[in-house]
């Protein structure tokens, strides 16, 4: 479990320019940390194939099937792509 922290700690890191002097007061508000945070962990779960997670296909035109994390755990069963992020609607319960 450490190890999978330390991966998204330093892809977080490699790619918001906010936490690479280890303080993200760079991100004039919280709501915009928050808002490249979550994106970057979508983006990380959902739409990224991880090479560790790929699994074998057997006599295909391909080896391997990419998988992201959310595929290994079983919430989608294909790579989600930004227009998909971007444009599906989602349930909400009112306030």
């Amino acid at each position: 479990m450490v190890l999978i922290k330390n991966r998204v700690n330093g892809m977080l890191r490699d790619r918001l320019n906010t936490l690479t002097r280890k303080t993200h007061a760079f991100a004039k508000r919280d709501a915009t940390w928050d808002a490249l945070v979550h994106l970057q962990l979508f983006e990380h779960n959902w739409i990224h194939p991880h090479r560790a997670l790929r699994l074998p296909m057997p006599a295909e035109l391909r080896r391997y099937q990419p998988r992201t994390p959310a595929m290994a755990l079983r919430l989608t069963d294909h790579p989600w792509s930004w227009i998909a992020f971007l444009t599906t609607s989602l349930y909400t319960t009112p306030k």
